[in-house]
């Protein structure tokens, strides 16, 4: 069993302590949960450049990583058009973290 969880309305981007808005919103660390490593959080994100998209932590055992990369790689690279929410067409925004 591996747990994926959206908490793109959770609202954490708008919790401010008194010194401005959150910069990242989610758990500390992948693997979090009842049994580390079988949980994963969809997490909104706003990049530097202000395009917003979603940060998807992925925490698995070494064999199912490579293989994960695997997939992603072969998906990314024959281009494939995913669509979003009302048809748009999404667009991969690489991660600086």
């Amino acid at each position: 069993m591996y747990l994926v969880s959206d908490v793109t309305h959770v609202g954490l981007r708008n919790v401010d302590f008194g010194w401005g808005k959150a910069v990242y919103g989610g758990p500390a660390h992948g693997g979090v949960g009842v049994v580390p490593g079988l949980a994963s959080f969809y997490i909104p994100f706003k990049n530097a450049k202000g395009e917003e998209g979603l940060v998807i932590p992925v925490c698995l055992p070494s064999q199912a990583m490579k293989r994960f990369v695997k997939e992603l790689d072969s998906l990314l690279k024959n281009n494939i058009n995913l669509s979003g929410k009302g048809g748009l067409k999404s667009s991969l925004i690489i991660s600086s973290l």
